[in-house]
């Protein structure tokens, strides 16, 4: 038999489970021994006062602005998945927690045998630092970008090496320069047998990882030791209409590529074959992106985002 239930719950033993439960934090067992009734009747009177609204469950209000932030952007950029973060004071720590949730997206949604295309760029290597490790002995990671031979820890190199041995993977290097000297250079580098077959190894991706690039004043690109993106060929891609970079490709604000002195120089994915990938994660924030990141979604070349809320918010007031 039920034990007498308090004066104070009128009689009402769900109210007192209910109060036992979600006020006192009291676990399924402990409220059963109080009660001297099974662990299932605790069960049934909890589901039973939740159905009867003597218990409302409510979400924080900051995680209900997140979620209506990432149902907005889904429907106006035909996006698959948003995931939105708090922005923090600092930039530094945006880059830890867009790589922290980038890398918790890529570990859950990656799989044995996949073969993942992964570019460039300090948010992408803060998530392949930062990314949790598991056993995918099958899966392929692919550089999608050519090396940039400056020694730096967010070359494309060193990014898709390092998500290769967090999911201990196996790892393809691309063995070229990001950006040629000369654009016959390029083209030869291309009709070499194994890097045609790399390149044709990009359309089999499915999963690319990569980040956004921003073009402004103050832009500075340094892939390669010797040629990198002088003041001078800045300010003739901003010309141009350049308002970002994907893959270490210059895109104008409809997310189409320029025609600059860079592009047939440039040893990357080609965007129409990135654009062709089923799942293609792009991971990028702040202020100073803005321009670059809804390039990059108008255009299509996301299918999920990691993203911050100040840069969520500024995304759709650019659109409203």
């Amino acid at each position: 038999m039920a034990k007498r239930v308090p004066f104070a719950f009128a009689g009402d033993m769900l109210r007192w489970a209910a109060w036992l439960y979600h006020v006192e934090g009291r676990t399924q067992n402990e409220i059963a021994e109080e009660l001297e009734v099974s662990r299932q009747t605790v069960a049934n009177y909890l589901s039973e006062a939740m159905s009867q609204g003597l218990v409302q469950v409510k979400l924080r209000s900051d995680i209900i602005e997140q979620q209506t932030l990432a149902g907005d952007l889904r429907q106006r950029f035909n996006l698959t998945a948003v995931h939105i973060i708090p922005t923090p004071k600092s930039g530094p720590q945006l880059f830890d927690r867009l790589g922290l949730a980038g890398g918790q997206v890529v570990h859950d949604m990656s799989h044995d045998g996949d073969i993942i295309g992964v570019a460039f760029g300090r948010t992408v290597q803060r998530l392949a630092a930062l990314m949790p490790v598991s056993k995918q002995p099958n899966t392929k990671v692919l550089q999608v970008a050519g090396c940039s031979l400056g020694g730096s820890n967010t070359s494309p190199e060193v990014c898709a090496s390092l998500i290769a041995s967090k999911l201990s993977a196996h790892c393809a290097n691309l063995f070229a320069p990001a950006y040629c000297s000369t654009a016959a250079l390029t083209a030869s580098l291309l009709a070499e047998p194994t890097l045609k077959r790399q390149f044709g190894l990009f359309g089999q991706a499915n999963l690319l990882v990569f980040g956004i690039g921003q073009m402004n004043a103050d832009t500075r690109l340094h892939l390669n030791e010797e040629y990198f993106l002088d003041n001078a060929m800045r300010d003739e891609y901003l010309l141009l209409g350049a308002v970002g970079l994907i893959y270490g490709r210059f895109i104008d604000s409809e997310g189409r590529e320029i025609d600059g002195p860079l592009r047939k120089r440039t040893m990357a994915i080609e965007l129409d074959t990135a654009r062709a990938a089923p799942i293609r994660l792009a991971i990028c924030g702040g202020r100073e992106k803005t321009a670059a990141v809804m390039a990059t979604l108008k255009a299509g070349f996301a299918t999920h985002l990691v993203t911050d809320k100040k840069t969520a918010k500024r995304l759709l007031k650019e659109i409203s």
